[in-house]
């Protein structure tokens, strides 16, 4: 083990680095042993609620005791350890019930999860990392302390990949003699998983008790910052100037003023804080400092437009998941765009220091924000869920869709309602909704097991358009469109229209055939379409080129325009796209030349 600096109050001593190692091959063990039970489908651990706890105390918890362990036999850290484990563990448990039933799209619920604990984890680390020390809450140590993790963990990061390199090239080097003994052993999972968890442990210790190269490298980035203050603030202010100037029309038409506004106030709040630092820096030019202030007092005007777009979008096309989170983002950023405006007015010395107090408020705040939109308080799932399901029957197909595939547990719970409310008033709609529920997952077939396509298609072509030869018949017979797989649940079951065409790239027979593939139950929805070249090839007819894209309403809309008007042609001469009206299909190198 290595001696802990005696000047350094977060790194920790020789039992708490054993203690580091020993978290680091727990996280392991647990990561190996889910591993295998995926790998061999075991019946106990198929519930997503046990998966969601199982993986979030496997990683979370233990890497939250490595990064702030300081002394092992701390009752701080103990108490403090075991509270955030049992926080950890409701999270787990709230998050894994919106997963059931096992037809829920888990990504839906998985993925805002994962990024909550992410930030929410970097705050709280950083709070209870000082609290350990024993010292006051001032800015420069909780500042040291965040910094500290980011580094601390890229370290880890390039220590455990630069060990996994030398493994790689190990078993290349041996492979290459005809010996396949290391290249199998590093591949097994019962290798990967325990070595490089106490890999990743080692450069824990390493990179907590020689923190100098990380606090140097951090300085520097920090630096770097520094100086693309200037220039942001010149963005800002020349962006402002323009907003004068041109309005903000223009701004709205590009459908994403939000997520621009948001990125100019995250940009500059992050450089300004570089700027400050701990407090210490060396001020700016007068000059520079006059910028910095005219683009930092104009923070909360930006954090004003992206909320004035935001609502735009709400009142035009309703309440929705990204909107929510959408929300609680221009809420946070007004937070720090009124304090760090408040900081470059004031005269306070040194220059801006009032950062310190916005960050240490902002940074709890927002940490408890984000933990609460993974429980019931403020679960945005549920609400999205609860204000479609009012909506009722002016909800179009789109809305039944998202319920499905976008809410988890909260939207299939609305969507079975409101299939239970349109028994007796819509029993199509009812219909569609059931085998919507019945899907297993947005790609798979709607349709029962063992639906086969009907012996008989009916193909469209355009008026006095030539019949296929029966030898094209057969290729295609032979070649059945994957209707089903593109079926969507909500059309009847007959919702495809199956289109062909002949097309001649050099006005010389035997020319090409191509079918499309469209969904027609519902005109002007969303969907996808299934493209499908055929060529002779020695005198038969087969499937050359074939290709699947989903469209969005205007997109399947003018799609089947274009084919009721026969606007379809290839592009000579190396025949890899075909123009559908407006619309080009890029089919790449797929299939046979």
């Amino acid at each position: 083990m290595h001696a802990a600096p005696e000047h350094d109050p977060f790194a920790p001593d020789a039992t708490a680095q054993r203690a580091i190692l020993l978290f680091a091959i727990l996280s392991g063990v647990l990561l190996l042993l889910a591993h295998e039970a995926l790998a061999e489908k075991a019946v106990w651990f198929d519930s997503a609620l046990l998966r969601t706890g199982w993986f979030t105390l496997a990683v979370a918890a233990p890497l939250f005791a490595a990064l702030t362990v300081q002394r092992l036999a701390d009752r701080r850290f103990i108490g403090g350890t075991l509270a955030y484990t049992a926080l950890l563990a409701y999270l787990a448990w709230y998050a894994g019930r919106a997963m059931q039933p096992g037809a829920v799209a888990a990504e839906a619920v998985a993925l805002p999860y994962v990024w909550v604990l992410i930030a929410s984890g970097h705050v709280l680390t950083a709070w209870f990392s000082v609290w350990l020390t024993r010292s006051d809450f001032s800015y420069p140590r909780l500042f040291d302390s965040a910094w500290r993790q980011v580094s601390t963990l890229a370290q880890v990061v390039a220590y455990t990949g630069a060990f996994w390199l030398l493994l790689f090239l190990w078993g290349a080097l041996f492979k290459a003699l005809g010996i396949v003994f290391f290249a199998d052993l590093f591949e097994t999972a019962r290798f990967a998983y325990p070595v490089t968890s106490l890999v990743a442990g080692y450069g824990l210790v390493l990179a907590r008790t020689k923190s100098s190269i990380g606090d140097a490298v951090h300085l520097r980035i920090l630096a770097l910052w520094r100086g693309l203050l200037p220039l942001a603030s010149v963005l800002a202010l020349a962006f402002a100037a323009a907003l004068l100037v041109q309005g903000v029309e223009p701004l709205w038409k590009t459908r994403h003023a939000t997520q621009l506004l948001l990125s100019l106030v995250v940009a500059l709040v992050v450089l300004a804080n570089a700027a400050y630092g701990k407090g210490g820096e060396a001020p700016l030019h007068p000059l520079l400092r006059r910028l910095v202030q005219g683009a930092l007092l104009l923070l909360p005007v930006f954090a004003l437009l992206a909320a004035w777009a935001l609502l735009l979008r709400w009142r035009q096309y309703g309440l929705s998941l990204d909107r929510l989170w959408a929300a609680l983002s221009i809420g946070i950023a007004s937070l720090y765009a009124v304090g760090y405006c408040i900081a470059a007015a004031s005269r306070a010395t040194p220059w801006l220091a009032h950062i310190a107090l916005v960050n240490r408020i902002a940074s709890v705040i927002t940490a408890s924000l984000l933990l609460l939109t993974q429980t019931g308080a403020l679960d945005f799932r549920a609400i999205t869920a609860h204000a479609l399901r009012e909506r009722g029957d002016a909800l179009k197909t789109e809305d039944l869709r998202y319920l499905r595939w976008e809410l988890g547990s909260p939207g299939v719970t609305a969507l079975a309602a409101l299939q239970a409310q349109r028994v007796s008033s819509n029993a199509e709609s009812a219909a569609a909704i059931g085998r919507l529920l019945a899907q297993k997952d947005r790609h798979s077939s709607p349709n029962e097991a063992g639906a086969q396509p009907s012996e008989s298609v009916q193909y469209r072509q355009t008026a006095n358009a030539a019949p296929p030869p029966p030898e094209v018949l057969a290729a295609l017979a032979a070649n059945p469109a994957d209707s089903f797989r593109f079926r969507d649940a909500l059309d009847a079951p007959v919702g495809n229209a199956q289109w062909l065409f002949e097309l001649e790239l050099d006005g010389q027979p035997p020319g090409e055939w191509l079918r499309v593939v469209v969904p027609s139950s519902h005109p002007g929805s969303s969907g996808a379409a299934s493209i499908d070249v055929f060529q002779q090839r020695a005198d038969q007819w087969r499937l050359a080129r074939s290709e699947q894209q989903w469209l969005d309403e205007m997109q399947l809309t003018a799609l089947q325009k274009a084919l009721l008007a026969g606007e379809v042609t290839a592009i000579a001469p190396l025949y890899k796209d075909v123009m559908l009206g407006t619309q080009r299909i890029r089919f790449g190198s797929n299939g046979p030349p």
